[in-house]
């Protein structure tokens, strides 16, 4: 079971190299925060002139005093010279800190938005996407612009201006030496940018690679009990080796790179060094070059490699960021196909605990055909209506347009005479409440999944709700009660039991409509009885729409809509269906037969 995750070219949308548009996006992030941004900018230049002058009071040393063996004013030299280096210490220290707050905060901002892009998505984005991939958005992809904020970005500022303040240094102190620099840094910037640009279609790669990784991991762990039934646990684990052993090919790939990188910068500093020896040998102090100068120049280059080397890793991590704000801005770009009207409305009458439905001229699919044609029916408020038909008869599809899980192809659906669509989407959602088939239950506590983290429930409300629906009896036989701590999906407890977690939603939110979702199929005959009386309290002044393929959960059903190919072709009461005959009396008996 390949995880659905999208193309291998999904984050191509923007350029190869330090793309304008990823950081014009990317510093709206970091702006709320222009003030520590702008006390890491003023130690840039303070940190450069602290390593500028060391090399110059180095020169100063060897040709003043030690050469001539001149030791008046040289520990002044000294003691100024361990005054820098402390300096130094103290800023870099200083620089650090407010890099890797500046990371964590903007890293904290674009994870609270992807996330609040998540919660906004409609049930198609959910469907085409994979779960790893998207988890891997919030977490590996946001790590990553972290690692560029907190040991990048700024530190490849203060590398550049140390490079230039380094160069400018040199070109003062023996334009003729300093040639030599001048010459081979533009071929090792060069060949630097072109491994770094490789590396960033390799990064690329990995992450896509990653992201798959991720989605198979998720299906793995959600279906464990369907690829232990099926014994195909040994088929999962090769498709997960071979996704295992891409991206280790591609993190291998990267790594050789970056190792190529840092050898071509260290080589190319040896070689460097070992032309100034050449070229230096043939100077004299006339030609404004002593030994001091040598020594400075040696200490330059040994500073002026340092950066630039360091410049690999730091074009390593900056590739890692762009691609990983690739795939950020492209989720955050992706427009969500359900959304709350411009301009909402809500009908004029007052609320009722019960709603009138009308249906009109109804068509919908999910892009492979039709799955509802012509769909015209009324509801009316405090009515009890069942719909049932075979299995992709498009009962559980009506409901899903009703609460604007998705929208109609065409026709419309009205609650109280306004049209769904002009509802504020939190108000509609509040207003039809869903008890599924299975009730998804979070980890956490039984007081938080009936809540479900509203603080507008206090714990009376709570524990009146779950005596309403008869949940009470179990709940309160626990060590905690209400505090009792569920597992994931409520695993530590029964079908039944999680079932009742669900009526008891239904209790504390009050929903105008009820939808019922064949919500006693997966769950015994002892539980379902009490399931069953529950849902008849939750049903009184209500309106409700069952979905039911047990007919006897519906015969008191104040009328019977029967579903087949996506069209309603009966409807009335149980009694009326059965002296008329057709597809209703067909299943009917079909059900009766088999239970006799």
């Amino acid at each position: 079971m390949k995880p659905a995750v999208m193309s291998e070219t999904e984050e191509t949308k923007y350029g190869s190299f330090l793309d304008i548009d990823l950081f014009s996006r990317f510093f709206k992030y970091a702006k709320p925060y222009k003030g520590w941004i702008t006390i890491a900018i003023l130690l840039l230049p303070v940190s450069t002139m602290a390593q500028m002058a060391q090399p110059l009071l180095i020169k100063q040393a060897v040709d003043q005093h030690l050469i001539p063996s001149n030791l008046d004013g040289f520990w002044l030299l000294a003691l100024f010279f361990a005054g820098l280096v402390v300096m130094q210490f103290f800023i870099s220290y200083l620089q650090s800190i407010i890099n890797t707050m500046l990371g964590q905060r903007v890293v904290r901002d674009i994870r609270r938005d992807l996330f609040s892009k998540l919660t906004a998505m409609d049930a198609q984005f959910f469907a085409t996407n994979a779960s790893g991939r998207l988890t891997n958005r919030i977490t590996n992809d946001t790590e990553a612009v972290s690692n560029m904020v907190s040991a990048g970005l700024i530190n490849l500022v203060a590398d550049i201006l140390l490079l230039f303040g380094i160069a400018i240094s040199m070109a003062i102190l023996s334009p003729k030496l300093s040639l030599i620099a001048m010459i081979s840094l533009p071929l090792i910037l060069l060949g630097t940018v072109l491994i770094t640009k490789r590396m960033r279609v390799v990064q690329r790669q990995s992450r896509v690679i990653q992201a798959k990784m991720a989605g198979h991991l998720t299906e793995q762990v959600d279906g464990h009990e369907v690829l232990r039934l099926f014994n195909c646990q040994e088929q999962n684990r090769n498709e997960f080796n071979q996704m295992n052993q891409e991206y280790f090919s591609t993190v291998i790939k990267s790594n050789f790179l970056e190792a190529f990188q840092f050898s071509f910068v260290e080589t190319a500093s040896v070689v460097v060094v070992a032309m100034l020896f050449w070229y230096g040998a043939g100077l004299t102090p006339e030609d404004g070059v002593t030994v001091g100068v040598m020594v400075a120049f040696i200490d330059y280059l040994r500073r002026i490699f340092s950066p630039i080397r360091d410049l690999s890793g730091k074009f390593t991590t900056m590739q890692a960021a762009m691609t990983a704000l690739e795939r950020i801005f492209d989720l955050l770009d992706t427009p969500a196909s359900i959304t709350s009207p411009a301009k909402p409305q809500l009908p004029d009458r007052p609320a009722a605990s019960s709603s009138h439905i009308q249906f009109r001229n109804l068509d919908f699919d999910y892009g492979k055909g039709p799955v509802l044609k012509n769909i015209n029916c009324q509801i009316n408020s405090g009515e009890r209506i069942a719909v049932v038909g075979p299995t992709g008869a498009g009962k559980t599809s009506l409901i899903k347009l009703l609460n604007r899980t998705y929208d109609p192809k065409h026709g419309s659906i009205e609650i109280n005479g306004l049209s769904v669509d002009r509802y504020p989407l939190e108000h509609l959602r509040r207003m039809v409440g869903m008890v599924q088939q299975e009730t998804f239950l979070f980890a956490g506590t039984i007081f938080e999944n009936i809540s479900l983290h509203d603080k507008k429930f206090s714990q009376e409300q709570i524990i009146q709700a779950a005596k309403d629906s008869g949940a009470a009896t179990f709940i309160e036989k626990l060590p905690k009660q209400y505090d009792s701590i569920l597992t994931e999906r409520g695993s530590n407890l029964s079908a039944g039991e999680r079932q009742l977690i669900g009526i008891t939603r239904m209790f504390a939110f009050k929903p105008e409509i009820l939808v019922m979702d064949e919500a006693t199929s997966s769950v015994d005959t002892i539980s379902e009885g009490l399931i069953q009386n529950a849902l008849l309290q939750l049903q009184k002044d209500r309106t409700s729409i069952i979905i039911a393929h047990r007919l006897s959960t519906i015969l008191n059903a104040d009328r019977i809509l029967v579903f087949a190919h996506g069209e309603i072709v009966e409807a009335g009461s149980h009694s009326e269906l059965i002296e008329k005959g057709g597809i209703y009396a067909k299943l009917y008996a079909l059900q009766f037969n088999s239970i006799q």
